[in-house]
């Protein structure tokens, strides 16, 4: 993934965030346009762990929304092949029950920008 330099002015983190891919950053670009304030992945939360206490799994939401208390996880994968993310979101519920977590999938985010007339990258 290309570094973009561009400033974000609703960010919140620290250090300048980099996504994974460019669904991540359109999400960053709707949430600054409408000056939301956001942070990028800043916690991850554990799943489970061995007998050690080793974590195995943890999920880390890829934005949170402070002014809402919101998690949100964006998904490029097609739809059918959502089920791991979809498991992992459950068990994060039921582990962490007064946690808000969304899950947005890359058409969700498409139409909000067409919706918006923001020019997403291809």
């Amino acid at each position: 993934m290309p570094s973009h330099p561009q400033a974000f002015r609703a960010y919140t983190g620290t250090t300048p965030p980099r996504f994974v891919n460019e669904v991540e950053l359109e999400c960053a670009r709707l949430l600054d346009y409408y000056g939301v304030p956001w942070a990028y992945e800043p916690r991850t939360f554990v799943l489970e762990r061995d007998a050690d206490g080793r974590v195995t799994r943890a999920f880390t939401p890829d934005f949170y929304l402070p002014e809402q208390d919101l998690y949100v996880e964006v998904t490029v994968m097609r739809q059918s092949l959502v089920t791991r993310k979809n498991r992992k979101l459950r068990e994060l519920r039921q582990l962490y029950p007064g946690v808000k977590v969304k899950l947005f999938y890359r058409r969700d985010i498409e139409r909000l920008a067409q919706r918006l007339r923001l020019q997403l990258a291809s």
